[in-house]
């Protein structure tokens, strides 16, 4: 049995690690803050992008034009950008978007299509090391730095390897905010670019008018298709942060009130050992006071 002293030593070692995840509780909190906070000022943006879009696709000229649109009838080659965290402590959040890539793979795999990663995070690149799957690029993710910038030179490298044949799809794995308490990994198509129903279906309600377009609608598209590319690469990653900020939050969460009930029940253990002894003690005294009689 263990005994007052190595009780009272446990206690204080988890006194101490709840200390260290309350703390981090509180700092993912805060992240987590900011990136809702980015993520609802770039809506705005996102969606009047969109809007534009639409309409424009709605001419039929520009989508027949531009070869972002292109799809290949015959898809061999797919590229897939993989957005995981640099860190762990997040629960599940790292695994569940690698073993999503890893479905879609090998779903893509049957039918006979050769698939490669371009990975982001250092915990996914740390996992395809150690399976020795080989990766077309990896980067440590830039998290809370990342700005409009980076996105754009990340959505001109795959535009760039899409253009020129080198992949004929080009798909995003990340996880989604499907809302404030709700995260779940998610692959959407880049390129060829393809606007989702929900994208459609959320624009504002001038969206369906018509419209006159200046110089002329192909000119428009070709500035557009950067800016959207960008858009979508950056919106992929602030909803990536975030879940990752939510998920560590929750994880550091469980592990404090895991402390605090590991500590509660230590200290019945330390009560019941400390009278134990007194009674014992009383014990012997009374049996020496009898034994003096």
């Amino acid at each position: 049995m263990a005994t007052q002293r190595d009780i009272k030593k446990r206690i204080q070692s988890v006194t101490n690690t709840r200390k260290i995840t309350s703390t981090m509780e509180m700092v993912s909190t805060a992240k987590m803050q900011k990136m809702k906070q980015r993520l609802e000022m770039s809506k705005p943006y996102e969606h009047k992008l969109n809007e534009i879009l639409s309409n424009l696709m709605s001419t039929g000229l520009a989508v027949s034009d531009d070869p972002h649109f292109n799809e290949v009838s015959d898809a061999r080659y797919i590229l897939i950008l993989e957005i995981t965290g640099n860190r762990g402590l997040c629960g599940s959040y790292n695994t569940n978007i690698i073993d999503r890539s890893f479905s879609f793979r090998d779903k893509l795999a049957e039918e006979g299509k050769d698939t490669q990663f371009y990975v982001v995070g250092k915990k996914a690149i740390s996992y395809f090391n150690f399976m020795k799957v080989p990766m077309y690029k990896s980067m440590l993710n830039p998290e809370n730095k990342l700005t409009f910038e980076d996105a754009a030179e990340i959505g001109n490298e795959l535009s760039n390897l899409f253009l020129s044949g080198d992949f004929h799809e080009v798909h995003i794995a990340y996880t989604k905010v499907a809302s404030s308490s709700s995260q779940k990994p998610t692959i959407i198509k880049l390129l060829p670019i393809l606007l989702e129903e929900e994208e459609i279906k959320d624009l504002y309600p001038g969206s369906h008018l018509e419209y006159y377009f200046e110089p002329n609608p192909l000119e428009i598209f070709s500035y557009l298709i950067p800016q959207y590319l960008k858009m979508k690469i950056y919106t992929c990653f602030l909803e990536s942060s975030f879940s990752e900020q939510f998920a560590r939050r929750v994880a550091m969460k469980n592990a404090s009130d895991a402390s605090s009930e590991m500590i509660r029940d230590l200290t019945i253990s330390y009560n019941r050992a400390r009278q134990a002894k007194i009674t014992k003690e009383i014990s012997e005294i009374v049996g020496g006071a009898a034994a003096l009689k």
